[in-house]
């Protein structure tokens, strides 16, 4: 009998071993500058090469420690192909980000003028012309972000071979166009709207019109090029959402959440003098502060610094501050600054008791997963949304930057800490996000397996992305039906007409 349970395990084991040496080859493209997008791709790669593929990515970030140790990862580097164009952007001064993104127009030209110019750099690349080449050994598929161009889905087009897109935010407006899930203006808010659902009248006119706004913008800087979206039936989108804290949304089996997909990494170790920090604080706890790696902290404006200073002197608890100096004037006694924390790790410490965040996608999933109550102070792009999406489930309360006070900030930061309904409902959405039938990295590594094996007999494709736009909003049904009724008006008064003359006394007309 033992032996027997021994043998079946040796087989288990061995198919195993054999699966993970027998993977896909996959070509990855990372071609943004921002690290909390690396932060998400990353983890797609790390899934992927843990079970036994080989991936080939193409991007600047330098590769993580658990994909630089892997054999299965190579990293072809982009940053030395233009300088200042493909570096990566980290702790930016606060005033040139705001003017960069000071409306959705200026946004929207600056990042698909930049999605080109990458696309020029990396079809430059003398390796990728040999992967197009069919120079090496071919790929079995394509891994890649592309939100602001289609000019990168030239290169799994042009490789024959099916793509995957990872969008590190909430599905992005053009997005369906790929993958054939209804975008419905009426009842799901687009990404760069403040409302993740309008619900009167005005919210959703106000979806509708920057929805149109950021197509179309998107459109014409991208316009007249000779790109297209690749065949939509080799195509998957991996979504950095979770419908616990994303309100759900109709999507087909080529469309697959993965939010918190980074979380399956290990805890990062705390430093000993934070650790000490966070052991020794005092029956109120500790709250966390951070703008995450994209602002630098110490470039907001003097104001908006001495009210966090003045606010936070007068609180109870001490504040473990993300600030990228080390000095700080007129620093009050209870605030640690730290150039560098480990976040996920220090929002899992039960001392911590509010979160101050500016409501990135990684930080937003960090603190869900932890059930901490949030301030979010949004700064751009989708950050007023994740921030509204934690305030509608009750985690989290908003406030802008330019409208911040000291009476306010105070009066807010009390609500989070001593109404406990926030903490409560932290911890009923940390236990919703956590129940899933299997992990994000699971579900990643199964999709693109079942892409590759299957290709388009897969039947992934919903058939809502071969209707035209008028067959979705039912118009030539409305105008057929328009036309019935105005045939049936005109029969109708044509035969009142002949009856009224025939039956009726001319001398009564």
């Amino acid at each position: 009998m033992c032996s027997g349970v021994i043998r079946l395990a040796i087989v288990v084991w061995s198919i195993s071993c054999l699966s993970t040496i027998t993977g896909h080859r996959i070509l990855a493209c990372e071609p943004s500058h921002a690290y909390s997008h690396w932060n998400v791709m990353s983890a797609v790669l790390e899934s992927l090469v843990a079970a036994g593929h080989e991936v080939v990515c193409v991007t600047m970030h330098p590769a993580t420690d658990r994909l630089a140790a892997h054999p299965n990862y190579t990293h072809m580097d982009m940053s030395s192909m233009a300088i200042g164009s493909t570096q990566i952007i980290q702790n930016v001064d606060y005033a040139q980000m705001m003017r960069n993104h000071r409306s959705n127009v200026v946004m929207l030209k600056r990042v698909v003028a930049r999605s080109l110019r990458m696309c020029e750099y990396i079809f430059d690349m003398p390796e990728i012309r040999d992967i197009l080449d069919r120079s090496g050994p071919a790929f079995d598929a394509v891994v890649m972000e592309s939100l602001n161009s289609k000019c990168m889905s030239a290169l799994p087009d042009r490789l024959g071979v099916p793509v995957v897109y990872v969008v590190p935010s909430p599905m992005v407006n053009w997005m369906p166009v790929a993958t054939g899930a209804p975008d419905h203006l009426s009842y799901i808010g687009t990404l760069l709207a403040d409302r993740p659902t309008p619900t009167t009248f005005n919210q959703r006119l106000a979806n509708a019109l920057v929805n149109v706004q950021t197509v179309l913008v998107r459109w014409y800087n991208d316009k007249g090029r000779d790109h297209r979206w690749p065949e939509y039936r080799h195509s998957m989108v991996f979504v950095n959402t979770h419908h616990s804290v994303e309100p759900s949304r109709p999507m087909g089996p080529n469309v697959h959440e993965i939010g918190g997909i980074h979380l399956n990494r290990p805890l990062s170790p705390i430093p000993q003098d934070l650790a000490d920090v966070l052991e020794k604080s005092n029956k109120f706890g500790v709250i966390v502060f951070t703008f995450g790696s994209l602002i630098s902290m110490n470039t907001l404006p003097d104001d908006v610094l001495d009210t966090f200073k003045i606010v936070f002197s007068q609180l109870p608890q001490t504040v473990i501050w993300k600030y990228e100096n080390d000095y700080m004037p007129d620093k009050p006694e209870n605030v640690v600054l730290c150039k560098w924390i480990p976040q996920r790790a220090i929002l899992q410490h039960p001392n911590v008791k509010l979160f101050i965040s500016h409501g990135g996608m990684s930080g937003v999933y960090e603190v869900v997963d932890a059930g901490v109550p949030v301030l979010g102070i949004p700064l751009f792009y989708d950050q007023p949304r994740n921030i509204q999406n934690l305030v509608d489930l009750g985690t989290a309360l908003s406030m802008k930057i330019n409208n911040l006070t000291h009476t306010t900030l105070s009066i807010t930061i009390d609500r989070l800490l001593n109404d406990k309904s926030f903490s409560e409902n932290a911890k009923r959405v940390a236990s919703l996000f956590r129940d899933r039938p299997m992990t994000p990295s699971e579900s990643v590594v199964f999709w693109i397996d079942y892409l590759i094996r299957h290709g388009t007999e897969g039947n992934i494709r919903p058939s809502s992305a071969d209707a035209s736009w008028t067959s979705h909003f039912m118009l030539d049904m409305c105008a057929a039906l328009l036309v019935a009724l105005l045939m049936l008006w005109s029969i109708t008064s044509f035969v009142l007409h002949l009856i009224l003359n025939k039956f009726i006394p001319s001398n009564l007309k």
